[in-house]
């Protein structure tokens, strides 16, 4: 028994007492003691309530046996209110997650109706917060769709057309959640599609591109399988075409493919370019190419050169260039200039050609694309040539450019970022000059 005990009790003791002397009655005097015994309780449970409505922040109740009490209902409302904040974090770090999360989802009831949804589902199917409660069947109008939403698609994917964008390609997928929940999952695949198309297109180009040469190739083996000496000695000339556009065209997809697998190039890796020789010794080959069916001028700052990889900013400049050729008709002019621009250095290639149509453009860069110009078909080119011009460009910190109108010609050019620039030393100026 402790000390506030033995107090209460001798108060007890002493108010009976008290009572039943005053009063000549032991009876009176033990109702006296309970009354008080009754009152204190009474004050301490008044105590108690009051120190409930505020527990976290008012000391409990002197008393020590309500004081037990109070400890006990401080203990359990803590815990419970740190279990509350723990579960909060998870709900919201989950609400975040989810909405992180790129593909779209939508919580759908049994009956259709729309529970919740994310950024990226409201992005893709055109939702708002309004929907929500809504039937999806009346929001996303497609027969795969509602079969989906339904139940009824047995394979539980379909592909639809974006409600918002048509020109956007989703794919919806059910999930079962529970017997009244189903989960739908949305994915833009657009890009995939487009991945896809192109690698079936590569195939089928690469297959055509290589056809051709070979089927000259076997009908001219076939040819003089059978024929006398003189006969092959005439056949195998006739030969050497179809093998070199064999040739280029492997060696294209050859140079593509290190460009596509390849990171930006290593600083230490680069090298002074002379772009005024490289454009020199190109527009010397395009010349030849030409035939003089063009008058070709190139305009070049002799002493402005770049840091980059020579191999591959000749292969840029010469798709360039060549193109301008296959595709500007006899007695076009075609005018290359190197020049230090505004922005840095820039080089571009203007012809006098038909012109791109606006349509065409955006495409200009991709494998085999090419425009349907009888000209230009016969004289030649693999299809690659603007696709390895970007890759190019891109590794050196550059785009391609294109300015085009119909009937007019066009415009291909490039700017270099100005900290490739690099002026031509007086080192480089007496290297040159010696024998």
């Amino acid at each position: 028994m402790t000390t506030n005990d033995r107090l209460r009790l001798l108060a007890v003791v002493a108010i009976t007492a008290a009572v039943a002397w005053a009063s000549d009655s032991v009876a009176w005097g033990l109702v006296a003691g309970l009354g008080a015994v009754v009152l204190y309780a009474g004050l301490q449970y008044r105590r108690l309530v009051r120190w409930s409505r505020r527990p976290l922040t008012r000391p409990g109740p002197p008393d020590p046996g309500w004081r037990i009490v109070a400890h006990r209902l401080h203990r359990t409302i803590r815990s419970g209110r740190e279990r509350s904040r723990k579960l909060l974090h998870y709900v919201r770090a989950l609400q975040r997650t989810a909405e992180a999360v790129p593909d779209g989802w939508s919580m759908v009831r049994k009956s259709g109706e729309i529970e919740d949804f994310n950024q990226a589902a409201a992005r893709l199917l055109g939702l708002s917060s309004q929907d929500r409660g809504q039937n999806i069947l009346t929001l996303v109008r497609d027969p795969s769709a509602s079969a989906l939403f339904r139940g009824a698609e047995e394979s539980e994917i379909v592909e639809i057309a974006a409600p918002a964008d048509d020109t956007r390609r989703l794919e919806l997928r059910r999930v079962l959640i529970d017997g009244d929940r189903t989960l739908i999952v949305v994915r833009d695949i657009t890009e995939l599609n487009r991945a896809l198309t192109m690698r079936q297109d590569f195939v089928a180009n690469v297959s055509h591109e290589l056809r051709t040469p070979l089927t000259v190739i076997v009908g001219y083996l076939e040819q003089s399988a059978d024929a006398d000496a003189d006969t092959v000695r005439t056949i195998l000339p006739k030969l050497t075409s179809p093998v070199r556009r064999m040739q280029a065209l492997v060696d294209d997809l050859l140079t593509l493919t290190r460009l596509e697998s390849g990171g930006m190039p290593d600083e230490a890796a680069m090298e002074y370019v002379d772009v005024s020789q490289v454009l020199h010794i190109i527009a010397s080959e395009a010349r030849g190419l030409s035939g003089g069916r063009h008058r070709l001028t190139l305009q070049a700052d002799e002493h402005l050169g770049i840091r980059g990889m020579p191999g591959e900013l000749y292969s840029a400049f010469a798709n360039l260039i060549t193109n301008a050729v296959r595709y500007s008709p006899d007695g076009g002019n075609i005018d290359v200039r190197w020049f230090d621009g505004e922005d840095g250095p820039r080089f571009e290639v203007r012809d006098q050609g038909m012109g791109i149509a606006p349509e065409h453009l955006t495409r200009l860069t991709e494998r085999f694309y090419r425009i349907d110009l009888a000209p230009s078909r016969v004289r030649g080119g693999t299809g690659l040539g603007l696709a390895i011009v970007k890759h190019v460009l891109r590794r050196h910190g550059s785009v391609l450019r294109v300015e085009s109108e119909l009937g007019k010609g066009s415009l291909f050019f490039c700017e270099f970022p100005a900290s490739a620039m690099e002026v031509e030393s007086q080192d480089r100026d007496v290297e040159r000059s010696m024998p």
